[in-house]
């Protein structure tokens, strides 16, 4: 009998414990705790930027909180000369606060500031290279790859690049970096897919917005915008615009792009069962 209570026990603490989810301050500095899921009650502490907090059980019925992701936050209609005429405009990706843990107090933060992921700092790489630079934070946050793989793509000429190096982890995430030029310093363009198991699609892009801002100056523009919804997070380095169009050619849920004079760029991003598949890419004359 003594035996089974102990299994009891045992049995009540490991399930308590598996109720208990630890996530990290992904919003790039201080995120506050709140004592009600409202950004106007009181601030219990705050939360250094990628400390550790649990989240307890799965409250439902918890307010809204959302952000919305356009060229800086933007939600005005894009200006002429700029995007105008491509349909572009904001999305609002939804999300909810939710009940945590830190350092001994219980309040509540938005969901959309967490992540599984470690916030661990991007160095800079010797080539200056955004492949290198992705695959670099990607091996430390999921250790050194299991296999690299270069694959040579046709060529119409000697001097064209073309090709696709794959970058595969052990817990089954991986990174695809597809560069395309018909010679080098010419035109062309390159692409980085990102493949995160077990993450949602607003921890994908907290990765992606962290890559990308990485060494980045903010435009001059942006203080001439009008309707911003800042959130002083990277969520306010977003610099693309919501594609209204048809998205099912393209197999993708989400589609963001940006044009201007010689080029432009775009991100994608699209919900499995097992995670998230979010991509970047860029390309011009």
């Amino acid at each position: 009998m003594r035996n089974l209570l102990i299994l009891f026990f045992l049995f009540i603490a490991y399930a308590a414990k598996a109720q208990i989810k630890s996530f990290y301050n992904w919003k790039g500095n201080a995120l506050s705790l709140y004592a009600s899921p409202s950004a106007s009650s009181k601030v219990l502490i705050s939360i250094p930027k990628g400390e550790t907090v649990q989240k307890v059980n799965e409250i439902k019925g918890l307010p809204a909180f959302n952000v919305v992701l356009s060229y800086y936050g933007s939600k005005g209609i894009p200006e002429r000369g700029d995007v105008y005429g491509y349909g572009g405009t904001f999305y609002t990706m939804k999300g909810n606060w939710v009940k945590v843990n830190f350092q001994g107090k219980t309040g509540y933060v938005p969901e959309l500031f967490l992540s599984h992921l470690a916030d661990l700092q991007v160095h800079k790489v010797k080539s200056n290279e955004f492949g290198d630079l992705s695959a670099d934070y990607m091996s430390a946050l999921f250790g050194r790859p299991v296999s690299v793989h270069k694959k040579e793509l046709p060529k119409a000429s000697a001097d064209e690049i073309n090709y696709e190096k794959t970058y595969r982890y052990k817990n089954g995430n991986y990174l695809l970096v597809s560069i395309s030029y018909f010679e080098k310093d010419g035109p062309g363009g390159e692409k980085y897919t990102y493949y995160l198991k077990g993450l949602k699609k607003h921890e994908a892009i907290l990765l992606l917005l962290k890559l990308t801002s990485f060494n980045n100056f903010m435009a001059d523009n942006v203080e001439t915008i009008k309707k911003r919804a800042i959130t002083n997070s990277l969520y306010d380095q977003f610099t693309w615009w919501y594609n209204n169009g048809d998205k099912q050619e393209q197999n993708t849920d989400l589609e963001f792009f940006y044009n201007q004079e010689g080029g432009s760029s775009m991100v994608t991003l699209k919900e499995t069962k097992e995670g998230v598949i979010i991509s970047f890419g860029y390309g011009g004359c």
